[in-house]
């Protein structure tokens, strides 16, 4: 299995009224293909910061970092941001779909930014593999979180891409829920070969995780 993500020393600040504060403190990070990797932390710990900094969301102020290939801290905001609709989905606690769009209209939007062929198809197959096909035509208002966080996760994979973060996608969903979605994830990796990271509060991933870290005032500490 080849690495996909590979982050070495990631240090990342932002600034507050008082100062700079160090919200990376030195963070290594890999990932391989088909693997379900879980990044335990509460809120402040700095695993949203990792994330954005991993999607290329942020530039960190110092570290090393490689994602399917490509040296991140080269690239320029309009190459991360291809990179980023090329290679890596992300999926967010609210899940971030477009109100106006139907659910087979959030995921084709996806795959028509990337130039896919017959977008519409693609994305009603999308849907039908992760079960919401009977979903297509309808709006995130009439949906379940369980069923727009699967939704939101079409969308993410949309255009096979190879690496999968998740921010807290459980937090709005019921343990039931958390379950199914924990476990999807984790097929999704090891059926497809992507990279999953999920950084989560919920100890429920667990058990779901091929891998485990741990992350603390920045920091990662043993689990």
């Amino acid at each position: 299995m080849g690495v996909l993500v590979d982050a070495e020393g990631i240090v990342a600040d932002y600034v507050v009224k008082t100062g700079r504060v160090q919200a990376l403190k030195g963070v290594d990070v890999m990932i391989e293909a088909g693997e379900a990797v879980c990044l335990f932390g509460a809120s402040g710990s700095g695993k949203s910061t990792l994330l954005n900094v991993l999607a290329g969301l942020d530039v960190p102020d110092a570290g090393r970092l490689r994602v399917c290939g490509e040296d991140m801290l080269s690239l320029s905001d309009v190459q991360r941001t291809a990179l980023r609709l090329r290679s890596i989905g992300m999926v967010f606690q609210d899940n971030n779909l477009v109100a106006q769009f139907t659910a087979v209209e959030n995921v084709e939007l996806i795959l028509r930014c990337q130039g896919v062929g017959s977008p519409r198809r693609g994305a009603a197959e999308l849907l039908a593999a992760l079960g919401v096909a009977d979903l297509a035509d309808r709006y995130p208002a009439d949906m379940s979180g369980g069923q727009r966080q699967r939704v939101g996760i079409a969308r993410a994979l949309a255009g096979q891409r190879a690496v999968i973060l998740c921010d807290e996608p459980t937090g709005a969903l019921d343990r039931a829920n958390s379950e199914l979605l924990f476990g999807l994830l984790r097929d999704l990796a090891h059926s497809y070969g992507i990279g999953v990271l999920v950084a989560t509060h919920d100890r429920l991933a667990e058990r779901y995780a091929d891998r485990v870290l741990e992350i603390c005032d920045g920091q990662l500490v043993a689990s």
